[in-house]
């Protein structure tokens, strides 16, 4: 436990020296007041954000990515997995601009955000706190209508963990992904072969996993239904 707890120190000052830390606030469509607190590591997005004219001011789970040209796209997660909406924006000038979309329909606003000076604001943890919490189930879904995945891993014993993942495309006509096997843990990450050509990534993180392609345009050779993927960020859930 003494070596576990001070590796996972390690890993933490490690992370601390390379995390950029926002806090920003402004106004979605101008009216709709919000606070956002990110950490970014190595692309990867990690906060919360709560929207100030609500009565709790409860915050809300953000994950996404840093892409080309400081363009952040960043997704709000609900307990169940639910992304109630999404931010695509530029990081310019100290200024966060762009688009605010919500799933359960078309509606999409502007949002506009500056940095502010926040010292007490700490760096979001990007790893997993301990390996044997990375069993559960876990899950994603863009609103009712909208793609869905959800996957179940367990600890069979010692770095061995089984998996079974289904992921269906948006409606009305849902296609189907899925695939279920064991595979061992290696460096936080499970490898899920579907078949020979059809390989994804399984990367563990605190609190949430993404899949992803080992290698890109596969998913011709994975048989699965037409658009349909195991790719995506799964919360956990259970």
């Amino acid at each position: 436990m003494i070596i576990l707890t001070f590796a996972t120190s390690i890993c933490y000052a490690q992370q601390n020296n390379t995390i950029q830390k926002y806090s920003l606030t402004g106004f979605i469509n101008k009216k709709i007041p919000v606070e956002l607190n990110i950490s970014v590591y190595n692309q990867l997005i990690l906060g919360n954000i709560r929207y100030l004219n609500t009565r709790l001011k409860q915050p809300i789970k953000v994950i996404g990515r840093v892409e080309g040209q400081n363009q952040y796209s960043m997704h709000e997660f609900e307990r169940d997995g639910n992304i109630s909406g999404s931010i695509y924006a530029a990081l310019k000038n100290n200024k966060l601009e762009g688009n605010w979309s919500a799933t359960k329909s078309d509606t999409s606003y502007n949002v506009m955000l500056a940095i502010k000076t926040n010292k007490n604001l700490k760096p979001e943890i990007f790893s997993p706190l301990k390996p044997d919490q990375l069993a559960g189930e876990y899950a994603y879904q863009y609103g009712e209508k909208g793609y869905q995945g959800n996957i179940t891993i367990k600890k069979i014993s010692g770095n061995t963990y089984s998996y079974d993942i289904s992921s269906v495309t948006h409606d009305p006509g849902r296609n189907i992904a899925d695939a279920s096997g064991k595979a061992i843990l290696k460096n936080n990450q499970l490898i899920i072969q579907v078949n020979k050509s059809c390989i994804f990534k399984v990367k563990f993180y605190n609190g949430f996993l993404i899949i992803s392609q080992e290698s890109p345009g596969q998913l011709n050779d994975c048989e699965f239904g037409f658009n349909a993927t195991l790719e995506g960020t799964y919360l956990k859930i259970k």
